[in-house]
């Protein structure tokens, strides 16, 4: 009978010993059935471009109705001017509260050309403030629409003040969820996501 003292007893992994550390076990490597990699992966996507986008069409939609508000407190004097085509006579006799609702609009537009540029920067402080325009905007449509009911139904497009401060509601309600698509998306980067030093 041979003598097996001598003899090293090999059962499961070889594993040479210049490459095992003392007192180390070697550890398993758990595969992630739904993406077939190992479980500690890191994996880094590119961030979403949506609230630049997003930013740039907020400030474009805040430039334009900045300038058309501007036009619009020079021209509401036609409003309140008896020889004009666009005189009422509600207007004229207490012009304040729609110079009032105009001039509050196009600060709200040019808060919106802010919130805007907080948005393209990636913070989410532009999508408060952009909110905030869009209620100041709104709570401006129904002011108007209670206070000055002749000026509304002067217009081409008048379906009653319950239908017109329905679609002003329904109008905003939209505008709001398209500012909120930035957070709505994975890998957004909004205050400091998802960003990489």
């Amino acid at each position: 009978m041979p003598d097996d003292s001598n003899e090293a007893t090999i059962s499961g992994d070889v594993q040479s010993g210049q490459f095992v550390q003392q007192g180390m076990q070697p550890s398993t490597i758990i595969i992630d059935p739904n993406t077939g990699l190992p479980q500690n992966v890191i994996i880094m996507q590119q961030p979403s471009a949506a609230p630049k986008v997003v930013g740039i069409l907020i400030i474009i939609w805040g430039s334009i109705f900045t300038v058309l508000s501007a036009i619009g407190i020079l021209g509401l004097s036609f409003y309140t001017d008896s020889d004009s085509e666009l005189y009422v006579k509600q207007v004229a006799d207490s012009p304040t509260i729609l110079y009032l609702v105009t001039a509050v609009s196009l600060l709200a537009f040019i808060g919106q050309i802010v919130g805007g540029s907080f948005i393209v920067q990636k913070k989410k402080m532009g999508i408060y403030i952009t909110w905030a325009c869009l209620v100041v905007l709104f709570i401006g449509d129904i002011v108007t629409e209670l206070v000055y009911p002749d000026l509304i139904s002067s217009q081409g497009s008048d379906f009653g003040t319950s239908l017109n401060l329905g679609f002003s509601a329904v109008c905003q309600g939209i505008c709001a969820l398209l500012v909120a698509i930035p957070l709505m998306v994975s890998g957004n980067g909004m205050d400091g996501q998802n960003q990489i030093l």
